[in-house]
């Protein structure tokens, strides 16, 4: 932190001030005598300097983190309600075939199961989600249901017609050629499959604007995610029955709020979130992370839609 910011304030307290955008050292004054803080200049001022850690360290350490704020197996806002009622469209009984294209490190897919007996195929873009979530899904209820493994967007190939359902939650903005990955989950599917998708899109299909672009590079992407209408354009050109198209980016902020305050409320200054240096560096990065996200929500630059499509069967000839 900086050279005001007293090596002695709580660690909960600094994490509290820097998601609420106050400087620590004025947050804890006035937790301390109850006079009121005043805004810190900037976010960045706020995020300490990160130690070196290991891959391996970092890893498990963004995990946990990852799982104390939105819950066991989860590693985006909602929970087992949200991830339950994404599908209730599909309709789901124990007969049907589920791929999810967002499978984090289980815990979405399990809440299906526990709620529909289903079986998922889950496969994930993120390395080091991919590589721990097997372990996490084994301890999850409905874990014997559901297989986690990663996959390159790029490269995805599975057996066509082999599945009723696909599901992808905030994924589909991180990958380069979407239109080749819905190619792929079109052929996928079964005819009447049916397909949901939840994800940031741009207001436009212009220029982005400056906050935006920064958000981009602090996520290392290169490419900008598309609008509403070039999600629509892609269906129509696939051949997709678009029967729900809607923004839902209240209820995804209202989510991350949410997830965080419980967090921050949670915070004792004890344990590995207080004391250890890989965790306090996951925690950091996923507060950044989401507090930018957040922002683009609410001041219009960024939306989150959601998309039922369904794959009609083939017109005879």
């Amino acid at each position: 932190m900086e050279g005001s910011d007293p090596p002695s304030i709580p660690w909960r307290h600094r994490i509290a001030a820097w998601w609420r955008g106050y400087d620590a050292a004025e947050y804890y004054a006035w937790r301390a005598s109850s006079e009121a803080p005043r805004p810190s200049m900037s976010m960045e001022s706020l995020i300490p300097p990160m130690p070196t850690l290991s891959m391996v360290d970092h890893a498990q350490a963004r995990t946990d983190i990852l799982q104390r704020l939105f819950g066991p197996g989860f590693t985006i806002p909602g929970g087992p309600e949200h991830a339950v009622a994404m599908v209730k469209p599909f309709g789901l009984t124990p007969v049907h075939s589920v791929l999810d294209l967002s499978a984090g490190l289980g815990g979405g897919a399990t809440a299906i199961v526990q709620r529909f007996g289903v079986w998922i195929t889950g496969y994930e873009m993120d390395p080091e989600l991919a590589e721990l979530a097997p372990t996490v899904v084994s301890t999850l209820k409905g874990g014997d249901h559901v297989t986690v493994r990663g996959f390159s967007p790029d490269s995805f190939s599975l057996r066509p017609k082999s599945f009723d359902c696909v599901v992808s939650r905030e994924a589909m903005f991180g990958v380069r050629d979407r239109a080749a990955l819905l190619k792929e989950i079109h052929a996928v599917l079964k005819d009447w499959g049916q397909l949901v998708i939840t994800d940031y899109v741009l207001p436009t299909d212009g220029k982005v604007s400056d906050r935006v672009q920064t958000w981009l590079e602090s996520e290392d992407l290169t490419y900008k995610p598309w609008s509403k209408q070039e999600y629509e354009k892609a269906f129509t050109a696939l051949g997709f029955d678009v029967r729900v198209l809607e923004e839902r980016s209240d209820e995804h902020r209202e989510q991350i709020r949410d997830h965080f305050a419980r967090f921050v409320a949670g915070l004792d200054g004890k344990g590995s979130v207080a004391n250890d240096p890989a965790h306090r560096v996951a925690l950091m990065a996923e507060a950044e992370r989401w507090a930018r996200r957040a922002a683009l929500l609410e001041g219009g630059e960024l939306a989150l839609y959601r998309f039922f499509v369904i794959k009609p069967e083939p017109k005879a000839t």
